[in-house]
């Protein structure tokens, strides 16, 4: 596991316990980290098709950094949690054919680590819709 899935790991404990603003900064950290991470893999072999796995990991980092900012920020969670729903949303539906066609790819090429990850971050990202989508309307119901 990774230094950044880590501190992922860690942010969403921190949140599970109330504590929003450590999970944010563990999130931001989560997100720098990875856009430093594509960023610098994109200059390195901008044709890899795997780039997207990335892309789709730093969406993540980003849609849960928005999820602790909204507990961070009571008076503004509806909108803040709506920008975790939106780009989620737009997560899954840009980039979600790319990773299934990328799966289907790797497992014909049998490359298993890249076919159960592009696989893993496809069910990540349906979980993570659902959770942001609850917790927004948890926050509608509140507010």
């Amino acid at each position: 596991m990774s230094e950044a899935d880590e501190k992922l790991q860690k942010g969403i404990i921190e949140l599970d316990k109330g504590n929003d603003k450590k999970a944010f900064s563990l999130f931001k950290e989560v997100f720098e980290e990875r856009q430093e991470r594509l960023l610098k893999k994109v200059q390195e072999n901008p044709k890899s098709p795997t780039l997207m796995l990335d892309a789709l990991y730093m969406i993540h980092g980003l849609v849960w950094l928005r999820v602790a900012e909204a507990g961070k920020e009571k008076k503004h969670s509806i909108e803040l949690l709506g920008k975790a729903v939106g780009t989620v949303e737009a997560a899954r539906t840009a980039l979600g054919p790319l990773v299934t066609g990328l799966a289907q790819w790797a497992k014909e090429k049998n490359i298993k680590v890249v076919h159960n990850k592009a696989l893993g971050l496809l069910a990540a990202t349906k979980d993570l819709e659902d959770m942001a989508k609850k917790a927004l309307e948890a926050s509608r119901r509140i507010g």
